[in-house]
């Protein structure tokens, strides 16, 4: 069955926009302004909602606007109301586990302490697929590390994430048209440009 949304896990409000969290908000909002796409809240669920077409299929964007602790939910009532499966939903969202500039494409394993997607995995289940945004690991061990993913991303970092969008993009297309493990060869093994 092909994709059909992908859900970006963020913070709502000015405060967070630019925010390590919010490094999936970055690319959706990106994805939906290169589609023409036009963002509108549905408070039933709650999320900011855009459809566009993307790697030849019909997509849902979605970002929740409950905070990322509780991100699982609307995004578990959004897939009932249109009826759709767990296993066509990409979740977005950012991962300290690699450097900026970095995207990963996985299927399951652990939360790995991300509050948004134990969120996720509390409310739907674990047969989504992760698309993870590298924002680096914390500048100083004894730092707290909602400090770190709460803090604004330092320019060069934004600038990367800036710059790159266009592979990122590149990627989540080719999740969407060509299948898991050939998006997984481009991206996965894709080192980021200098």
């Amino acid at each position: 069955m092909p994709f059909s949304v992908i859900a970006a896990l963020g913070n709502p409000g000015r405060e967070y926009s630019a925010t390590r969290h919010n490094a999936g908000w970055i690319i959706v909002d990106a994805l939906a302004t290169q589609a023409g796409a036009v963002w509108k809240v549905e408070s039933r669920f709650p999320a900011s909602v855009a459809k566009i077409t993307f790697g030849g299929n019909s997509v849902f964007l979605i970002k929740p606007l409950t905070f990322m602790n509780e991100s699982g939910q609307p995004i578990a009532a959004f897939l009932r109301f249109h009826q759709i499966e767990l296993t066509e939903l990409v979740v977005l969202h950012d991962d300290i586990a690699f450097e900026p500039g970095q995207l990963r494409l996985s299927q399951g394993g652990s939360a790995a302490g991300h509050n948004g997607i134990i969120s996720c995995i509390h409310h739907l289940g674990e047969g989504f697929v992760r698309a993870r945004l590298g924002i680096g690991p914390k500048q100083h061990p004894e730092q707290d590390l909602a400090d770190h993913v709460l803090g604004r991303l330092p320019a060069p970092d934004l600038e990367l994430l800036t710059q790159r969008i266009p592979d990122f993009i590149l990627g989540l297309e080719t999740l969407f048209s060509r299948g898991l493990p050939a998006a997984q060869n481009l991206t996965n093994r894709k080192t980021p440009s200098p």
